[in-house]
């Protein structure tokens, strides 16, 4: 599944092109947003499916920390730079609300968005990290029928109260708030812990990687469609939230292939892995890229359409390198620096009954978030 991470990324990636530097694309890349809600429902499934007993919470949260925090500080800083050079001024408090990645509970889009703008999703992870070891005992007790009228029961709920202020408060921008808000983007989180903890209980699904991959298209072309007819792009979250059947369909088809050893598929080639590799890197350094060729000023469509793809094409080695020589060695010694040290703390609670976990491999290089 980590070559299917780097098209989630691109996704997001096209969207804050259209954004930034070409909106005449947007209505063909208004859904490009709903990459985060495949990234968060991976990292539901991923944290389920590789959970160990054995590890316990303070070990977990540590991982969680050497995983996203240290690029996120370093492009916090390359933001910065970027602030200073193009504005002149810092806001220290707004800083500190990023670098501490709570600026997503905020509300203020001034707040949320600050420095580097898409680092609020990582506000998301840490909360959906700090109540996962406490979510997945509970969920873990469920057998698979119960888990998937949970997931259900997450989905209906969170359609339902997003419509439901859409149509009381149609003046007041619901969408953007609860977009970036980290108890409302839980529900695709949850979904992602219940399918995965109803696979490692031994639930398969019955269709294939064709119907999973419809699923998802089919859900974001849909959405796409009524977003050229109504205002959609101020409902984020509303579109993200019917986004998880379809996604969590492909991401079902796709971690059965990869237990099961199916035929090699297009996401599952070497350079599709090594691009998944890199897409969180990706994800935290496109919009600092395209927001540089902004302020290097081009003007009519031609000029923003090609400094735009100039930027996708700078940003995607940078990710490389960032990867390579920052991100992975950094969290390899994080990490090794609390193994050497031995246990932390007591044993967490049981988790339940699972299979032999999954290779600690797949927990650290298909967990990330965008």
């Amino acid at each position: 599944m980590t070559g299917l991470r780097f098209i989630a990324a691109i996704l997001v990636v096209l969207y804050h092109a259209a954004v930034t530097l070409v909106p005449e694309m947007y209505p063909l890349v208004s859904m490009g947003q709903t990459g985060v809600t495949f990234f968060f429902l991976l990292s539901g499934f991923v944290l389920a499916w590789s959970m160990n007993p054995k590890t316990t919470k303070r070990q977990f949260y540590w991982r969680r920390f050497a995983r996203i925090w240290p690029l996120h500080a370093l492009t916090a800083l390359a933001a910065v730079v970027l602030v200073f050079a193009t504005q002149g001024d810092q806001s220290v408090p707004q800083l500190l609300a990023s670098l501490l990645l709570v600026q997503g509970w905020l509300g203020d889009q001034h707040w949320v968005y600050a420095y580097n703008g898409v680092s609020w999703s990582l506000s998301c992870e840490a909360f959906f990290y700090a109540v996962f070891p406490f979510l997945a005992v509970r969920l873990a007790r469920l057998e698979p029928g119960k888990l998937f009228r949970v997931g259900a029961t997450v989905f209906v709920a969170a359609v339902s109260f997003i419509a439901v202020l859409l149509a009381l408060g149609p003046g007041f921008d619901w969408g953007a708030l609860f977009y970036t808000f980290p108890a409302f983007r839980i529900a695709e989180f949850i979904v992602g812990v219940c399918l995965a903890i109803a696979m490692r209980k031994g639930w398969k699904p019955r269709f294939g990687i064709g119907v999973g991959v419809a699923a998802a298209i089919g859900s974001f072309l849909i959405l796409e469609i009524v977003d050229g007819i109504a205002p959609w792009h101020t409902a984020g979250p509303l579109a993200g939230a019917l986004c998880i059947p379809g996604y969590a369909l492909l991401i079902a088809a796709y971690a059965d292939r990869d237990r099961c050893g199916g035929r090699p598929t297009f996401a599952s080639s070497p350079a599709m892995v090594k691009l998944g590799e890199w897409s969180f890197a990706l994800y935290l350094v496109h919009e600092l890229v395209l927001r540089t060729a902004l302020e290097l000023g081009p003007e009519s469509l031609a000029e923003r359409a090609a400094f735009a793809v100039v930027g996708i094409a700078i940003s995607i080695p940078l990710a490389g390198a960032a990867y390579t020589f920052f991100e992975r060695p950094l969290e390899a010694r994080l990490r090794n620096r609390a193994s050497s040290r031995g246990p932390v703390a007591e044993p967490a609670e049981k988790t339940g009954s699972f299979a032999e976990p999954a290779p600690e491999r797949t927990l650290t290089e298909a967990s990330a978030r965008g």
